[in-house]
């Protein structure tokens, strides 16, 4: 058996939409960000950061799409890893990205080495779930791209749904969360597997193109819940290739410059007006 080394995606979406395909591979070892122990910790492999010294291996599977991951890795004698950042010439395996979902094309990468995934995202959790009202929905409304990606109806959905409406976010967001909030109940910051039981315990989870949203839809799926019961309002992205494959997916005005993927926008980014009326409609 070879042993293959990974470098995880360095955004807690993209290493939940890469979990079948890291599976797949079952590699030694797993180079990931802070949240790789509790994302990938179930599975046997020795979990390092980026920073620390690598390996040695026979073959390394690049998720994470920069030139450095290439560099990083190239010791290794077989590079996976998809043509971008003009890194190609540091891969031996070099595999044009599509303008498919992501998933995809981590699919893709891990059928180089033989290792075909199957199935969407799954995220099982042992934790406890904190204390929710009765048929409660989960509202996470915030993003790495709050001014592009952040959806404008979580507070409006919010008051339409009273006390289902419960507000969570990563830690050290409270100030961002609350701000969104207002009077609504708010969860504490929890890791991520807690968070992955609060997701399960709601009702329904209605979240951005965003990480916790992904692992929403991953813990769901694991315990034989519906995934289009996340709801995820897209703004700057495109649904078809990056939003949680299985949840039910909302969109607003799609100008010319849809989708764009950017951090900023000089026109308000006018795609972030999904009708939150449309969304409370399907909410159980």
């Amino acid at each position: 058996m070879i042993r293959i080394l990974v470098r995880a995606p360095d955004h807690l979406g993209d290493g939940v939409l890469a979990l079948p395909a890291i599976t797949a591979l079952s590699p030694e070892t797993i180079v990931a960000p802070a949240w790789g122990d509790a994302l990938y910790g179930h599975l046997a492999a020795r979990i390092l950061r980026p920073a620390a010294p690598l390996p040695s291996a026979d073959a390394a599977v690049l998720f994470k799409p920069a030139l450095r991951a290439a560099w990083a890795v190239r010791h290794v004698p077989r590079r996976v890893g998809l043509s971008t950042d003009q890194r190609w010439p540091l891969l031996t395996d070099a595999l044009a990205p599509g303008r498919r979902h992501r998933i995809d094309d981590y699919a893709a990468l891990a059928a180089q080495l033989d290792c075909p995934p199957a199935g969407g995202p799954s995220y099982s959790t042992r934790a406890p779930s904190p204390p929710l009202p009765p048929r409660a929905v989960l509202l996470l409304p915030l993003t790495a791209s709050p001014q592009t990606a952040q959806w404008q109806g979580f507070r409006a959905l919010a008051d339409a749904l009273g006390d289902r409406a419960v507000f969570a976010a990563g830690p050290g967001e409270d100030a961002a969360l609350s701000a969104i909030a207002g009077h609504h109940a708010v969860l504490p910051a929890l890791s991520l597997p807690a968070f992955a039981a609060a997701a399960c315990a709601a009702a329904a989870v209605v979240g951005n193109d965003s990480g916790l949203t992904h692992l929403a839809a991953a813990a769901r799926r694991a315990a034989s819940l519906d995934p289009r019961t996340v709801h995820v309002a897209c703004a700057s992205t495109d649904p078809h290739r990056t939003a949680a494959p299985g949840a039910r997916w909302h969109t607003g005005s799609r100008p010319p410059c849809w989708p764009c993927y950017r951090k900023r926008c000089p026109w308000q980014a006018p795609c972030r007006d999904a009708p939150a009326d449309a969304i409370l409609a399907e909410l159980p």
